[in-house]
């Protein structure tokens, strides 16, 4: 999909019919059917249509929405489904002061500015189970051995630093997906989305023995991982800049530049932070249901969110592990006897017992190309969840639950907390 519009400020000609004035010229049959022309502007000027004021405020803007989406299944077999799903998406906007100038006695464009956000999915499974602990990391420290790898390939190490952000994305986006630094693109705007994936399959309960004890068995993986700029907006000494300019032609070839008093480099786009999301969401998940009606499920999920910060030089990464089982039984006509009276009244009823655990390791670890490696923030959180559900009737249900919640910081500026929950619920329903 992609949308597209633009705000030309001080137009003068009156419409008459669908938007263009008498002659039918202004602004024109293309603009009037959505053409999205940078220079409809000068265009404009050159015609006599905008207001010569000086006082002209609201500026010409621009924007455009772009979202790709690829998605594809394959069933190998009726049992085994797999889906695919390939995303990109970037908005941008531009905007500029466009107005008549008494002293050069014609229209000025000043203080173009451009901005927007930048989304793709990507690869990083090549990493993602390589040594990371706290304190080393063999992607942190290939991510270091690539930044005068990336300055060699631009050929100006002087013009190019080490914590140039031309430098530093490259070596970012070549370690984290564990691609070499030597072909990796130049540009911090990659092109390509390269597909996630999920995958299910449900064909064991048609193996030996276990059709005759299993109702049914179903393995799951998912995978997903995306990069993206979060925020970018053009430097002020650049003046060629706009939503007809692709983006991912950003260093890639390499574009001629100005430099600063230093003598290095002024990046087109300034972008202060780029990321990479990447998650298992289950690496391996079981849902088990058997003939008799006992129910398992067991999900183990890992997450890592890494953030690479131009401001400091410095990557930071939310790592997160997630484990939990689920078991469930239904036993059907539980004989339930109560004594009213004297009477023995017995209740064949269904009673279900629930237990749940998880437990989830989250940790923050800020790593910066000068300094030590830190734990910023983190716990270990434990939760055990078991509960009885009894139906009395149709209109009355009686639980038996308990909880409990300890979370164990990973920092010594938090404390550790555990809480304990246990009663019983009565839901009565008058609607039934």
């Amino acid at each position: 999909s992609l949308n597209r519009g633009t705000i030309l400020p001080g137009f003068t000609p009156t419409p008459y019919l669908f938007g263009n004035d008498k002659t039918g010229n202004a602004p024109g049959w293309d603009f009037i059917l959505g053409g999205q022309d940078p220079n409809i502007r000068y265009k404009a000027a050159e015609n006599g249509w905008l207001s010569t004021s000086t006082k002209l405020t609201t500026p010409f803007s621009q924007l455009e929405t772009k979202d790709i989406s690829l998605k594809a299944s394959i069933e190998p077999s009726t049992d085994f489904k797999i889906q695919v799903d390939a995303k990109k998406s970037s908005n941008s906007t531009f905007s500029e002061i466009y107005r008549y100038d008494l002293s050069s006695n014609g229209y000025q464009s000043l203080n173009p500015f451009q901005t927007g956000s930048y989304k793709v999915s990507m690869l990083t499974i090549n990493t993602a189970f390589k040594n990371n602990t706290s304190t080393t990391s063999t992607v942190f420290q290939e991510f270091e051995r690539n930044i005068s790898v990336i300055q060699n390939r631009f050929g100006d190490v002087n013009g190019y630093g080490t914590k140039s952000q031309d430098v530093l994305i490259p070596a970012f986006i070549a370690a984290y997906s564990g691609t070499n630094a030597e072909t990796v693109s130049l540009s911090p705007f990659p092109n390509i989305p390269i597909p996630n994936w999920r995958v299910d399959y449900t064909g064991l309960t048609k193996m030996g023995n276990l059709k005759d004890i299993f109702q049914s068995i179903t393995i799951n993986h998912a995978y997903s991982s995306s990069y993206g700029v979060t925020n970018f907006s053009n430097s002020l000494e650049y003046q060629n800049v706009g939503i007809n300019v692709p983006l991912e032609d950003y260093n890639n070839p390499v574009l001629p530049k100005i430099t600063n008093a230093q003598g290095q480099y002024i990046p087109i786009y300034v972008i202060s932070q780029v990321m990479i999301s990447e998650q298992f969401s289950p690496l391996i998940g079981i849902n088990v249901r058997t003939k008799n009606k006992l129910t398992m499920r067991f999900d183990y999920k890992t997450k890592r969110d890494l953030s690479l910060n131009m401001s400091n030089a410095s990557v930071t990464e939310l790592v997160g592990k997630d484990w939990s089982v689920e078991v469930g039984y239904t036993k059907n006509n539980l004989k339930l006897p109560i004594k009213d009276q004297g009477r023995v009244i017995t209740l064949k009823n269904d009673v279900t017992f629930r237990l749940n655990m998880s437990v989830t390791n989250n940790r923050t670890i800020q790593r910066p190309l000068e300094g030590e490696t830190n734990i910023t923030n983190g716990n270990i959180n434990f939760q055990l969840r078991p509960n009885v559900s009894y139906v009395v009737n149709q209109k009355l249900n009686v639980q038996l639950y308990f909880e409990r919640n300890v979370n164990e910081p990973l920092v010594t500026s938090s404390y550790k907390r555990a809480t304990t929950r246990f009663g019983t619920k009565i839901q009565f329903n008058l609607a039934q």
